[in-house]
Parts: structure tokens; C-alpha cells; sequence
């Protein structure tokens, strides 16, 4: 089979590699699409995963080989192939129902810690019940599927917040995270949406997948007022869901979006510093910092439910699909990102 293998910072080789053959409690699955993640560009550029290994952990795909004592698939069933799930050992969080912040988790993940990702033509689960898989309903399209990643880590962040019917929530971040929460309050019941961006490009997307009003923080003279003006209060948002991972984002969603006593969500990894971060004016209103963390399985078959149900779905979310031979060029070295939005590799075209 043919794999891009990652051998450090600006080095993943097309290989010939054996098709992975499946143990006890394992299974092999043929990738049908596998999602560029901006983990897998941050690796490229900067070596955050250790290297030798495959990249990819947003993958759909279709059973191909089970191992002895897997009863749960069978051969030719399409699945989503996430993260671990509840660990072997049953860690604290595991336990207490959060597998997400599993204290294993991290390091097992497939295209990021030890075993090999999707980014080639089959794959092997090395743990069946250690991990989510989770089947993909009839009707649903595989590469609205895939992007299981990048909505269900926003549906995590709106789960974990406080939101309830009838508020008003901003959305910082026009990439696929933000795309995806801002259908998702939506759905959910929010009154207004106000997204917030730094590029007037993405205005209509953000419009067109429910944004009541779009703010350009880099542009507006009075970004604070522009998002009172929009919620229609003095005061600003029920909800502030940073997306983007931008440190001026979250110093902008606490210290000019969200009103005093909400909440302000870090669906986003911000990995700078916040030397902008100033608390002296931020504590005395009682603003409440909350981190999310990806997702549980539980997650991700509410997403393919709603997906199923037709009650949310994402057009123009995937932006182009490519062959694994262009996962560098074209994927996670991509000089010029302008009207991308989400990447998927298909291992089958030539």
C-alpha cells in the first residue's frame, strides 16, 4: 500500500509499505477520506509529533480486515475512526465519563502518538475497544462524515458551556470550528450570532451557516461596541466561543466581546504566550474561562444523527480533495490557504 510517512519537519516521503494485518482485538480499515488537521500542519512545520510515523487521525472509512474477537464490525461496514476512547487501565477521567481528557488518550491516538494514521490506503486500529469507532449511518455522505473531527470538537465546547435557549453567542474564528459552532448555536436556539473574523472573505460562509452579523476585528474601530450594537444590549455576549486558537482572539472575546458574568469558551489552543492578557480590568466581571478539549463518542453519534435527520449540515466546508501524493504540496505545506477551508485526502485517487 502507499502511506505518507512523516520523518520530521519538512519531511513526509510517499512509501510502499505491507497492507497492516489485524490481531486479536484489532482491525484494518481502507481509508476512504482522511482530514488535514491543522495538528498535521503544525507537525510538518514544527516536529509537535514525533516522528517516524503516519500522520491523520480524521478518518472515515471501510472495514477490511477483522481481527479474532471483534464482534462489534464486520467487514465492508463504513466507520468513523476517532481518538481513543475509555482506557484499559479505567483513569479517573475515563471513569467519570470523560474519555476525551483520557490521561492516555493523547499518545494513542492514531496519526499522532504511537500507531500509524490515515494518511494511506489502509490503516490498523491497533485497540477495537479502547477506541471510537463509530459506524456511519446509511445515507450519510463519507466526506460529510469525516469532518466528525472539526464538528464534534465544536459540539463538545457548546456541551461544556452554559448556553442555554434564547442567548446570544459570539463565535471568534472563521475556520472550520468556528463555521461549525456557528451552525451549531444555531440549532441550538440562539437568538443572535455575531461572528467575528479578521478577513471580510469569509462574511458570507460565516452569513450563510447562520451569522446574524459579521464583525472584522482587525478593521473595526470599536470592535466592543460593534458586539453590543449586534447582540442588542449594552453589555455583550451571553456566550463568547473562541475558535480560531489566536492569542488577539481570546484577549478580544474577554477583554471586548463577552459581558460581564458570561462566559468565555477555549474551543480553540491558543500555544502563544498571553503577554496581551490583561486580568486587573477582567476580574471584577466575573468572566468565567472555560477549556474544551475535543470530544466523547457519545459526540460524535450526534452529529451523524442530526447529519442523518438533515438538522445541520456544512456546504462548502471541503474545499478540495486530494491524492495522497499531493498531501504535502497541497496539503500541509499549502503556500497559498485563500478560499480553503477544509482539505481531505482520498488514498484511492491516482
Amino acid at each position: 500500500m502507499r502511506a505518507a510517512v512523516f520523518y520530521g519537519a519538512g519531511d513526509i516521503r510517499i512509501e510502499e509499505r505491507p497492507i497492516p494485518k489485524a490481531g486479536p482485538g484489532q482491525m484494518v480499515v481502507k481509508i476512504d477520506y482522511c482530514g488535514v488537521c491543522g495538528t498535521d500542519i503544525e507537525a510538518y512545520r514544527h516536529e509537535i509529533v514525533k516522528p517516524v510515523i503516519v500522520l491523520g487521525h480524521e478518518n472515515v472509512a471501510t472495514v477490511y480486515e477483522v481481527g479474532e474477537g471483534v464482534t462489534k464490525f464486520k467487514v465492508g461496514d463504513r466507520v468513523l475512526c476517532g481518538p481513543p476512547s475509555y482506557c484499559a487501565e479505567g483513569c479517573a477521567s475515563c471513569r467519570s465519563g470523560r474519555p476525551n481528557i483520557c490521561s492516555f488518550g493523547f499518545p494513542r491516538t492514531n496519526g499522532i502518538g504511537g500507531p500509524d494514521g490515515g494518511y494511506a490506503e489502509y490503516m490498523l486500529v491497533g485497540d477495537v475497544d479502547h477506541t471510537m469507532i463509530i459506524p456511519v449511518p446509511e445515507g450519510v455522505d463519507p466526506k460529510d462524515a469525516v469532518l466528525f473531527d472539526v464538528i464534534c470538537v465544536s459540539l463538545h465546547g457548546l456541551r461544556r458551556s452554559n448556553f442555554k435557549f434564547g442567548d446570544t453567542v459570539a463565535v471568534s474564528g472563521a475556520g472550520p470550528i468556528g463555521l461549525a459552532a456557528i451552525q451549531l448555536v444555531k440549532a441550538a436556539g440562539a437568538r443572535r450570532v455575531v461572528a467575528i473574523d479578521i478577513s471580510d472573505e469569509k462574511f458570507p460562509l460565516m452569513k450563510a451557516y447562520g451569522a446574524d452579523v459579521c464583525i472584522n476585528a482587525a478593521t473595526s474601530p470599536d470592535l466592543a461596541g460593534a458586539v453590543r450594537e449586534a447582540v442588542g444590549n449594552a453589555d455583550g455576549a451571553d456566550v463568547t466561543l473562541e475558535c480560531s486558537g489566536s492569542q488577539a482572539s481570546l484577549v478580544n472575546c474577554v477583554m471586548q466581546v463577552a459581558k460581564p458574568g458570561s462566559q468565555v469558551v477555549m474551543v480553540g489552543i491558543v500555544a502563544q504566550p498571553l503577554d496581551q492578557l490583561v486580568l486587573a480590568p477582567v476580574i471584577p466581571q466575573e468572566i468565567d474561562f472555560l477549556s474544551s478539549f475535543v470530544y466523547t463518542p457519545e459526540e460524535i453519534e450526534i452529529y451523524l444523527d442530526m447529519l442523518k435527520a438533515g438538522k445541520i449540515h456544512f456546504p462548502g466546508m471541503v474545499t478540495d480533495v486530494i491524492r495522497l501524493e499531493d498531501c504535502v504540496e497541497k496539503g500541509v505545506a499549502r503556500a497559498d490557504r485563500s478560499g480553503q477551508i477544509k482539505i481531505l485526502i482520498d488514498p484511492s485517487l491516482k
